[in-house]
């Protein structure tokens, strides 16, 4: 996508008519709009978003009483008069390309003041030629049209807003921005909608005992939706006790400093100490991450050893039928080939046999054929059709799960208590420390902090396997329907639906999956590019880790070396937070627009200069920037200047109570001011 123009007509500080050719040269991406604090840069910013979604332009959808309320503060007012324009209007002109075809789109959506009621109108148009009204689409399906072309949950991320990358920084919650975004960038929330359909589609057409199963499908899905709410309970609540370990760790580590200067001998033996505790406890996270694969993917199968037992029965059948089929066939094939021979009058040829002890032979021979074909006759029928093969390895893997699960789980436990109690031997050295009236009380301090860490993590830990345990059980329950769907199904038409509909569930499953590990590698990729591109430190940050259940951010130097968030400078943490929002855009995959509102706010003069040469050339095909007159400065410009297209100037007039717009920038290459503010 290329932004092309954007028109405001009587809407918030511009009267009339007013337009920004957003235009750029690939070598040149960047447009910038400069403008003092109130002269109409943050509503030039916000308007593009408005136009294309209207109502679902905020974060929070507001009711249309709200909506038409912030519409009619928007309405360009007249200056020392109750009275505003009777319309206003925005316009977004954009080229869009698809399979090698470039299109160009102009979305307008107006709104008129009625005696205080506003309405709202959205026109789109495609140039042909000239432009024409988009007629190959009814009217009632455009704003469905720009959602499919540019989904919503996409273009934010564009969309770059200074202050919110503050927030982020301040608030340390960059993984709830990427929880929040990552299944509607993956399109992974389609995918589980679509499941869900596949399902309920099925089995709602079920004949016969309808009533009887959607009773049943109603109590099934009923019963799944307090697992879910647990599991997205106990995630929020991991979010915030980690955020809450992190703030002790940085106070940790202040005492440790101190007791380190103070502590002599001690501070070296609890360094071994801290990293055999570190060694200890990545252990337990592993073993834990086996017994979760255990709950979440083998072990609801032994909730259900009915089930089990019987299609183990039915495999076992397929199985003996398969032999006997081939026997018979064997056996057909030899007594048939027994028969052309006897047949022959050259098997008689040495034999001195009158004819009437020849039929007799023959006859009995006949007949011996005839049993021993009746005796191989097959009266059981298979059922799921498998070759040998896969029937012999869905055999084996019930065996294994009837057989071994347990196993595994109490060798998996074993080591979980034995690693769990090492551990707590470690803790217990690290708090036995030599007092005396300087590193007593730092030590008393460190260790109730240490407690409080301790207590926090077993809560995460706690949270973590709850969890699990509600993903089985959702997963028994769908094991449960699907069995609504086999048992109901009579004919072998119906059975084939559930056959495939199970086959494309699985399929939609592992496509999640497979598809979210990737993405999620990839955005660990992009996120130590931007964070490397952005942070200019020498072996600073050598790796970075998300967690695919919490989305928690984990940055490390060399060697696993695991740095804390907090421990980041002020600038760092907006940069940091900069380069998530960043790498979650590159992730979508989507060529749009970076977007950025006040993006040097509150930063130090090192990295206001690595976002000029180092984010703003590189960060998209297009980029806008809008900036306040002391962000980008006359230092700042010219190395800013080699990269942009054009610029504007924003002025607003006090007397008229108005924005002008002016082409160029308040200061030109050189760093010398060209437009006074």
């Amino acid at each position: 996508m290329l932004l092309t123009k954007v028109t405001l007509s009587n809407y918030g500080v511009y009267r009339d008519k007013n337009e920004f050719d957003f235009r750029c040269d690939l070598e040149k991406p960047v447009i910038l709009c400069g403008g003092a604090n109130g002269a109409g840069k943050t509503t030039l910013f916000e308007s593009i978003l408005l136009c294309l979604y209207g109502i679902s332009f905020f974060d929070k959808k507001p009711t249309q009483k709200q909506y038409h309320e912030f519409l009619g503060r928007k309405i360009h007012r007249y200056l020392g008069t109750p009275v505003s324009a009777t319309d206003a209007s925005i316009t977004v002109e954009f080229q869009f390309a698809h399979q090698g075809k470039v299109d160009e789109y102009k979305v307008h959506r107006m709104w008129e003041n009625d005696d205080g009621k506003v309405r709202e109108k959205l026109t789109i148009s495609k140039l042909e030629g000239d432009w024409k009204p988009l007629d190959k689409i009814e009217e009632s399906q455009w704003q469905s049209f720009i959602n499919e072309l540019i989904p919503r949950g996409i273009a934010k991320l564009f969309f770059f807003d200074g202050e919110k990358i503050v927030e982020i920084a301040q608030e340390g919650n960059e993984d709830v921005e990427i929880k929040s975004s990552f299944d509607t960038l993956l399109g992974l929330d389609l995918v589980e909608q679509l499941r869900s359909d596949i399902n309920l589609s099925l089995l709602r057409n079920l004949k016969g005992d309808s009533k009887k199963i959607q009773e049943q499908i109603e109590r099934y899905t009923n019963e799944k939706k307090l697992p879910e709410k647990n599991i997205q309970r106990y995630a929020d609540q991991i979010v915030g006790l980690n955020s809450a370990v992190e703030k002790i760790q940085k106070e940790t580590n202040v005492r440790e400093e101190k007791i380190s200067k103070l502590g002599g001998g001690y501070a070296s033996k609890r360094a071994e100490f801290k990293e055999k505790k570190l060694y200890l406890k990545i252990k337990l996270d592993k073993i834990e991450e086996e017994i979760r694969n255990i709950c979440a993917n083998i072990l609801p199968f032994t909730l259900i050893p009915k089930q089990l037992d019987s299609v183990q029965k039915q495999l076992e059948t397929d199985q003996r039928l398969l032999k006997n089929t081939f026997e018979k066939e064997i056996l057909e094939s030899s007594f048939a080939d027994i028969q052309s021979k006897v047949n022959s009058k050259k098997f008689w040829s040495d034999l001195s046999v009158d004819s009437a002890v020849k039929d007799e032979l023959l006859s009995k021979l006949s007949n011996l054929f005839e049993e021993t074909a009746d005796k191989s006759t097959v009266t059981e029928k298979s059922l799921f059709n498998f070759s040998a093969i896969d029937t012999s390895k869905l055999i084996d893997l019930i065996n294994k799960i009837k057989n071994d699960t347990g196993k595994r789980l109490e060798e998996s436990t074993k080591k979980f208590n034995e690693t769990y109690d090492e551990l707590q031997i470690v803790e217990v050295s690290l708090t036995s420390a030599p007092r005396d009236d300087e590193i007593g009380p730092l030590i008393s301090e460190l260790n109730e902090m240490n407690k409080e860490i301790g207590s926090l993590t077993a809560q995460i830990e706690e949270k973590h396997t709850k969890i699990a345990t509600e993903k089985a059980l959702i997963k028994t329950i769908n094991v449960k329907m699907r069995e609504i769907v086999v048992d109901k199904h009579k004919n072998k038409r119906n059975a084939m639906g559930a056959d495939i509909a199970e086959k494309v569930d699985n399929v939609l499953e592992e496509y999640s999956q497979r598809l979210r590990e990737s993405k999620l590698k990839l955005l660990e990729d992009y996120l130590l590019q931007g964070i490397q591109t952005l942070i200019h430190k020498d072996n600073f940050i050598e790796k970075v880790s998300i967690d695919k259940e919490t989305f928690e951010v984990t940055l490390y130097r060399k060697n696993d070396d695991e740095i804390l968030k907090s421990e980041l400078s002020k600038g760092e943490q907006q940069m940091f937070a900069t380069a998530v929002l960043w790498a979650l855009a590159k992730t979508s995959g989507r060529p749009l627009p970076f977007i950025i509102d006040t993006p040097l706010a509150r930063l130090d003069k090192e990295h206001r200069i690595n976002l000029i040469e180092q984010f703003f050339p590189i960060a998209s095909h297009q980029v806008l920037i809008f900036s306040t007159d002391t962000e980008i400065d006359e230092k700042f410009y010219p190395k800013l200047h080699p990269y942009i297209t054009r610029s504007y100037s924003m002025i607003y007039d006090s007397k008229k109570g108005k924005t002008t717009k002016r082409d160029g920038y308040f200061w030109d290459e050189k760093g010398e001011k060209v437009i006074e503010v």
